[in-house]
Order: structure tokens, then sequence, then C-alpha cells
């Protein structure tokens, strides 16, 4: 080894070796120039002019990929360079260049990554899980209550303990949070504990009674937990006779029911629930919908079968007066049921609430009505009629939804559902194909240049037409998606009302229609008729093109 090879600089030796792999990889149409670079890097005399000379070969070698790769992008997908090792593409390329492929599937993905777009896929992808919480939800939750209770946020561990589905660790979490703020106690009447739906515990119920004793709400939930067997089979057999009630005079679940029928208010805690809930997702806007809706729809309400169970055993008892003639008794019965019925109807939070609240309103003025009919009483007997009317009527306007708007505002709701789900379904369409089609052309070309004319035809069609069909199905999708968006926005910005939680939940409903049809038993024999119908169609052509052209050989034999 010389004496001037060893005295070469690592810098000058590094630049000659970044030269030579240069050339190595350097584009055929321009390789001469890099070649002639190389070749003349010899003829240096110093250290500092092989560093430039060799910085300006990658420069020039860099220009040089760029340049062809530029010509190569304007080329449609599956095609080459011209003197380009390989094949040379096949004779049928599709029509667009790969910049325009590459700018429209760019423009495409930045719909989706803006915020209504991360948005939108959250809460289509949630409406195809039925609103239920995936493995990644969970850690979401663990994650949103580990920096709460570093952060000692107990509205938000009492958010995560209604919304979780694991119930011990719902449990830990409801404690935790009431402990670092009482004025949350009410947490303990509001969850049910799922997967079942049991009632809240015995033990949280006593200490939110009594926290709130003139709430009829935890006595409900109490006799709820109490699962008397008597109440059950109350309607064993059908509509309980008036004797069936006679086993419940001195139970347990009566001297509860009495408490809660004579408790000055009703409240079920959903409206602080709700607004929980509400304050929560505004902080957190990247949470998916379906820990809002999972946990409003599992909040925790009384039974409503023992509801209209007591109010039967009133209206029994009071039967039981007025055939001995009491008649004031009677009437001083049926009225606590209309009492309590109104004060549940104006403290319900709802809809489901209101309108048993109404049922029970109903049954007692009928009642009355009766009484005072018998009793010769017409001023008061017209004045309950009165009342039978207005129940009516705010029952006709809760099943219709809330007024004569409602039900336009439903339909309007599953009309957008079904355009953001068939676009959202198109776009997941367009973007397979698009890949495939893009995918194959430019991974196996000499294969494809190979392939029968009309498979080459179908991906060069894909490659052409799906990219674009993809931006427009994702454009749209959003655009159907500003609907649900307005429903979130007004949820986030009002204070509890009925009208608005109606609005939300008939939105999160309607998109639920496909995912259940799809996924259902009706969708499942649709899809096998389908099949069997097309597999017999191709059948029948299989057949019928055999006949034919053995016909059309016997009628010109060579």
């Amino acid at each position: 080894m010389s004496v001037g090879k060893q005295e070469i600089p690592a810098s000058a030796r590094f630049a000659r070796w970044l030269l030579e792999w240069a050339v190595r990889h350097w584009p055929e149409e321009t390789r001469p120039w890099g070649l002639a670079l190389a070749a003349e890097i010899d003829e240096t005399a110093s250290a500092f002019e092989t560093v430039s000379w060799s910085l300006g070969g990658i420069m020039l070698f860099a220009r040089s990929v760029l340049s062809g790769a530029w010509a190569w992008m304007k080329l449609p997908a599956g095609g080459s360079l011209p003197g380009a090792r390989g094949p040379q593409g096949p004779s049928m390329l599709p029509k667009r260049s790969r910049v325009f492929t590459a700018a429209i599937l760019a423009a495409a993905a930045l719909l989706l990554f803006l915020p209504v777009g991360r948005e939108a896929i959250r809460t289509v992808r949630a409406s195809w899980q039925g609103f239920q919480e995936s493995a990644s939800d969970q850690r979401t939750l663990e994650e949103l209550a580990a920096r709460a209770e570093k952060e000692k946020d107990a509205g938000t561990l009492a958010f995560v303990a209604l919304s979780t589905t694991d119930p011990k660790r719902a449990i830990a979490l409801t404690e935790r949070a009431v402990s670092l703020d009482p004025e949350l106690i009410w947490v303990y009447g509001a969850r049910n504990h799922r997967p079942n739906f049991d009632s809240p515990g015995a033990e949280w119920l006593a200490r939110l009674k009594a926290a709130d004793p003139g709430n009829a709400v935890p006595d409900l939930l109490m006799a709820s937990a109490l699962a008397d067997p008597r109440v059950d089979m109350l309607y064993a057999h059908g509509t309980p006779k008036d004797a069936d009630f006679e086993v419940l005079a001195d139970s347990k679940w009566k001297l509860l029911m009495e408490r809660a029928y004579g408790a000055p208010r009703y409240d079920s805690y959903f409206q602080k629930h709700y607004q929980l809930t509400r304050a929560v997702w505004n902080r957190e806007r990247n949470l998916p919908p379906t820990f809002i809706f999972s946990g409003l729809w599992s909040h925790a309400i009384p039974d409503l079968q023992n509801l209209m169970s007591f109010a039967k055993f009133k209206m029994y008892q009071a039967r039981k007066a007025r055939a001995a003639g009491d008649l004031q008794r009677a009437e001083s019965l049926i009225g606590e049921v209309d009492v309590f019925a109104l004060r549940m109807a104006e403290g319900s939070g709802t809809k489901i609430e209101k309108l048993i609240a109404l049922a029970i309103s109903k049954s007692a003025n009928k009642g009355l009505a009766d009484l005072f009919a018998s009793s010769a009483r017409p001023q008061d007997a017209r004045r309950v009629a009165l009342r039978l009317d207005e129940i009516e009527r705010s029952v006709q306007e809760m099943r219709l939804g809330s007024g004569p708007g409602g039900r336009a505002r439903e339909q309007a709701f599953r009309r957008e559902a079904i355009l953001l789900q068939g676009f959202g379904i198109l776009a997941v369409l367009a973007g397979l194909a698009a890949l495939a089609g893009v995918l194959l052309l430019e991974m196996w070309p000499g294969r494809m240049r190979n392939a029968q004319t009309r498979w080459r035809r179908a991906l060069c069609w894909m490659a052409d037409y799906a990219p674009a069909t993809l931006l427009v199905a994702i454009g749209a999708f959003l655009m159907s998606f500003l609907p649900f968006q307005h429903a979130f926005a007004e949820y986030r910005a009002s204070s509890y009302m009925l009208l608005n939680d109606e609005r939300l939940i008939g939105a999160m409903w309607s998109l639920m229609e496909i995912p259940e049809y799809v996924m259902g038993v009706n969708a499942r024999v649709s899809i096998w008729a389908f099949v069997t119908i097309a597999l017999a169609a191709l059948l029948v052509f299989v057949l019928v093109r055999g006949i034919y052209r053995t016909r059309r050989a016997a009628s010109n034999p060579a």
C-alpha cells in the first residue's frame, strides 16, 4: 500500500465512495454524465477539490433523479420510462397520470383528516358496532380515567364510571368520584350495572336516600332492587285481578312504593347525567360518540312495571273503599296516584318516563271520572274530562315526536343517515378499487401485460375512475354528516331540554338502521337469495352458450 494513498483524508475517501454509489444508481438516460464525473474525480489534486467535485456530482445526481421521478410520475400507472429495465409496460394503460391519481388520493385523505372527517369516521364506525364499546374504546376510557385521577377531576371520573362496561372498575371509579366531590352522590342512582342492567346496590341507594330524602327515585330503585316475586307473579297469567293484589298489602315493596308516592319530588338524575356528559364531551372533542350514547342509554330509571303495578294496587284499594261506601277515601287514594303521576311527568328526564307518568295519570283520572259520575258530581266530572283530553293531547304530541315538526325531523335524519352510510360504503369500495387497480398495474406490470384484454381494461378503468369516485364519495359523505354534526353541536352548546335529547338520540338511532339491516337476519336472507339467483343465472348462461356453440359447430363442419 502506497504512502500517498494512506494520506488521503477520510472526507475525501467518503466523497469518492458517495459518488461511486450515486453512479451505480444513476438514471439510465443521464448515466454517461455520472460516469464522466466519476472518471474525472481522480484528476483532483487535493482533498478539498475531491469533496467539492463529489458534492457537485451528488447535486447533479439529485436533479437527475428528481427529473426522472417527475417524468415517471407523469406516466400512467403501470407505465415505465424509455430505456428502463424490465418490461416496457402493457400495451393498454390508464388514461390518467400518476400525478393526477396521487393528487386525487391526497385530496381525499386530506378531507378525512379534517376535524369533521375524523368525527364522521368515528360516528359511522360506532354505528356499525351498535354503539357498543370496543377494546380500543375501553383503553381510551382508562387513559381518560388515569388523567382524571392525576388531576383529581371528579366529574371525569364519574363520567368514566357511567360509561365503562366493567362493573368492578365502575364501582371503584364511582366511589373515588364521590369521595372527591360529594355533590356527585347522584351517580349512585344513575348507573345500571351492566351487562345485566341490574339496579344500583342497596348500600349505594341507602346513601343516596340519606343525601336526597325528598326524592322518590331512591325508594323506587330500592323497590326495583327487591325483585319481589309476588310483584312479578301479578302478570304471570295475564292482567291481574283485584284479588291478586291482596298479597302485596303487607310487603316491604308496598312500604317503599308508598314512601315514594308520598315524596315531594321525582328526579331520576338524567338531567345531571346529561349535563356531565355534555361537559366532558366539550372538553374531550375526540371522544367517540359510543361513550356518550351508551352511557345515556344505560342510565338507571325506576322499574316502570313496578310503577304501573303499584298504581293498579292503589286503584284496587280505591275500588275496595268505594265498595265499602267510603267515597272520600276512594277519591283520596286515586288523587294520590294522580298527584304522583304529575310530579313524575314534571321531573322526568326521559321520554319513556313521561309517557308512563301520563299513562298512570290517565288511569287515575278515568277512575275519578267514574267516581264523580256515580256520585252525582257533574262539575267535577267535567273538570276531569278536560284533564283527560289534555293528557291525550300530550301523549299524542310525544308519540308524534314532540310536535308537528318532530316527524319531519325524524324523516330528515333517516334520509341523511341513508345518504351518509351509502356514501361511506361507496367511498370504501372506491378506495379498495383504486388500491387494487393501481397496485396490480404497478407491482406486476409484466403479468398484467399478458392478462386478457377485459381484465386489463378493468384494471385501467379502476385506476382511472376509482380515485375520482373516492374523492366525490368522501365529499358527499362529509356533506351528509353535517346535520349530525349540527345535532352534536346543539347538544354541546345547550342546557338540558328533552327536545335536544330526542334530537340527539333520534339522530343516532337513524344511523343504526342500515347496519342493523345489513348485519341482521333479513339481510342474510336477501344476500343468499341474490347469490342463489346469480349462480342460477350463470348456470343457465353456461348451458345456453354451450348449446349455441355445439349447434354452430355442427352447422359449420371443418
